[in-house]
């Protein structure tokens, strides 16, 4: 055969195209138009290209499951948090699975099961069930097990998960509250139980169908993420924001449903004019909860470089006062010591913010936000 099978030559070309279409949103966005922000977005536009590439052509294949790192330092979803691992597999609720690790020292270990957030679902979409591991056996040494399945077998007594009707990925959030003294879970795995199938071979058309989905999903990213950044402008200097099991409920869009309804999530954008700061102060809930994490995101909803200083701060590394609060400021540059954590917003005036709770209850307390002057609080 000399010339390509149809259906994958255009679906390639659809690819392509959907990489075009994709770099006229970036470009159409109002943002606040920096070199930095206009390298970042080009970069974005790279990086979620590279990440439809991964999870869809390389790694989505329930028959064959693998449960891997899905964001990192370089590879940023929809605002990322810095203070998770976020692992991901494809999975088939006709299916069975062993999912097993050991648990290591993050005070949080998620499972969420959604429906199909690469091609979308009829009806209901997102998240179908919410777990973490607390709620299952583990062992002294932190092992654990999880049987993964329709229905739990008869005879089974060990940990079981069930898989609803629709159930097609499975996302394990891993929250620390303190990287630099948590240990991260090991020999965290997914397999599936069954007779042995044989290797699976390239095929035109199943290559073709992951091309269509990549060109899909790349869009359904892309206009996400103009869509937060624009929406947020009213959202001036404050941070606001809901439950996740509110998100799956509300079915606005095919990716804010499937979310982690253990959490609430609170956004806003931050303005400054030269010489300002924005002063977060956060406020313990009413109840014990396992975290609260602030990052700073640009435009392309992505958090900013937390490598080398520090954009992101949650109750086990913020400074809290003898109230009880976690006062925050958020700076362009640095405002020298004095009675907060500063989040370096690396030169910018404008960017947004995401507010993660764990564990909180349905509506923990919003932060107090404040536009000051840097100087002026050190008297």
């Amino acid at each position: 055969m000399h010339e390509p099978p149809k259906r994958l030559a255009e679906a390639y070309e659809s690819w392509l195209e959907a990489q075009r279409k994709a770099l006229a949103v970036m470009t159409a966005l109002e943002q606040p138009g920096t070199p930095q922000d206009w390298a970042e977005g080009y970069r974005w536009l790279t990086r979620i290209a590279s990440l439809c590439q991964d999870w869809i052509l390389e790694k989505e294949d329930p028959l064959f499951p693998t449960l891997f790192r899905s964001q990192n330092e370089s590879r940023k979803l929809i605002v990322d948090n810095p203070d998770v691992n976020y692992w991901f597999a494809s999975i088939d609720p006709d299916q069975r699975y062993r999912l097993s690790g050991r648990r290591g020292g993050a005070p949080y270990l998620g499972f969420t099961i959604g429906t199909d957030v690469f091609r979308g679902a009829p009806g209901r979409t997102g998240t179908l069930a919410q777990h973490d591991l607390s709620q299952f056996e583990v062992g002294a040494d932190g092992r654990f097990e999880i049987l993964l399945a329709k229905e739990r077998p008869a005879g089974q007594r060990g940990n079981f998960m069930a898989l609803p009707e629709g159930a097609r990925q499975l996302a394990v959030r891993e929250t620390f509250r303190d990287r630099a003294r948590e240990a991260p879970a090991a020999e965290l795995a997914i397999e599936r139980l069954g007779e042995q199938l044989a290797a699976p071979r390239a095929d035109p058309d199943v290559v073709a169908e992951k091309l269509e989905t990549m060109s899909r999903y790349l869009l359904v990213v892309a206009n996400i993420c103009a869509h937060l950044w624009r929406s947020n402008a009213a959202n001036r200097n404050r941070i606001v924001g809901m439950a996740g099991a509110r998100h799956v409920s509300a079915q606005k869009d095919e990716v804010t449903t499937h979310t982690d309804t253990d959490m609430v999530y609170m956004g806003g954008r931050f303005f400054l004019e030269p010489g300002e700061a924005l002063r977060v102060t956060l406020h313990a809930p009413p109840r014990d909860f396992v975290y609260w994490g602030l990052v700073l995101v640009n435009p392309w909803m992505e958090s900013l470089d937390y490598r080398y200083t520090r954009t992101h701060a949650s109750n086990g590394t913020a400074w809290r006062d003898a109230k009880g609060d976690w006062p925050l400021l958020v700076a362009p540059e640095d405002p020298g010591p004095g009675p907060w954590t500063w989040l370096d917003a690396g030169g910018r005036q404008q960017g947004y913010m995401l507010l993660r709770w764990v564990l909180a209850g349905d509506a923990p307390p919003a932060p107090s936000c404040e536009v000051v002057k840097p100087a002026s609080l050190r008297g």
